[in-house]
Formats: C-alpha cells, structure tokens, sequence
C-alpha cells in the first residue's frame, strides 16, 4: 500500500508542479510589483465597419472579423451619446474599442503585457464560462490541480505516519506551520484596509 500511495503522491507532485512555479512567480509579481517591468506595449488602430450598429456583441463580431488578431471576451460594455465602448480581454492582452455609429469607425487601443503581465491574469482567470475553449481548458486544469493538491497533502500525511520514525519530527513541523498560518491569517483579517 505504501508503495501506491507514494508513486501517486510523486505522479501528482510532477503534473501539479508547472502550475504551482506559474501560480507562485505571478503571486511574487502581485506582492512586489516593483520589481518587475509591468508596463504594456500599446498599440492603437482604426477599422471602418458596419455603421449603425447598436449592440456590443454586434460591434465584437464585426472587429473580429475585419481584424481576427483582435479578439477576446466580452467586457465594460457602455453606450455612449455617439456609440459604443466595450473590451475585448484576454490574459495579458486588453482591446478597449471606441466604436462611432454614424461613421461606423472603431478606435481599438490594444494594451499588450509581456509575460509576467500574462502570468498574472492567468493567476485571476476562473471558471468555465468563458467564450474562449483555452480559458475553459485552464479552469478545468486549475480545478483539477487544486484536487490533486488536496490528495498530495492527504498521502503526504499518510506516508508521514506510516514511518515511525519520522512521526515525532513531523508532527512539530506540522504544528508549527499550522500555528504561523493561523496566526498569518489572524494578522491578515485584522489589519483592515
């Protein structure tokens, strides 16, 4: 039995791995954004398309097509008095998009982040809902890494008790992490904004 639950728990460590060295460089990058360059290449451009338009997934489509580079989910939609304004988003990568309806003339201004930029919204993306299949494929991954990671500390824990000899060492290094966690958390909850 020893033997299966620790070829599992070193199956599970080397699939999870990428994903936590991804998840801790970009919450580095969060907690010390000084020391990183975040500042995004900028581009802006200017596509004529169908005047008259008066809905934002109509105004997407119609981007998207003249211009398929550009592309993303759908956000920040807002009318204005001449058109409309929404953004096209995707993990590193924001279209703000000034569509005109008389002229039909959309102003796209393209913030492009380098790699930790990326790394950070991908450290944000969630769930399964998106339009685009990639970021579905990622929060499936995501949610299938945090269950490896509950099995990983549930063998870990195992093999620790199995071996007797380790048994007392582990458990002092077991109860002091969960005292600094408890009282990093309390310290996190009570400094307020």
């Amino acid at each position: 039995m020893y033997k299966t639950v620790r070829a599992a728990h070193r199956l599970l460590a080397s699939l999870s791995l990428p994903f936590l060295l991804m998840y801790g460089v970009s919450a580095v990058q969060m907690a010390h954004g000084a020391w990183f360059s975040m500042k995004p290449e900028i581009r802006e451009s200017q596509w004529p398309l169908t005047a008259g338009l008066t809905d934002a997934r109509a105004v997407a489509r119609d981007v998207t097509a003249h211009a398929p580079r550009i592309r993303g989910e759908l956000s920040n939609i807002r009318a204005t008095a001449t058109g409309i304004t929404l953004r096209l988003v995707r993990p590193g990568t924001v279209h703000e998009i000034q569509y005109d309806r008389d002229s039909g003339t959309a102003r796209i201004k393209t913030s492009r982040a380098h790699t930790m930029g990326m790394l950070n919204r991908l450290h944000h993306a969630a769930g399964l809902w998106h339009d685009s299949v990639a970021l579905n494929v990622w929060g499936a991954a995501a949610a299938i890494v945090s269950l490896a990671l509950l099995v990983l500390g549930a063998t870990g824990v195992y093999m620790w008790f199995a071996r007797r000899t380790e048994r007392i060492a582990g458990g002092v290094l077991l109860g002091v992490n969960v005292v600094v966690v408890l009282v990093l958390l309390g310290l996190m909850r009570s400094a307020g904004p």
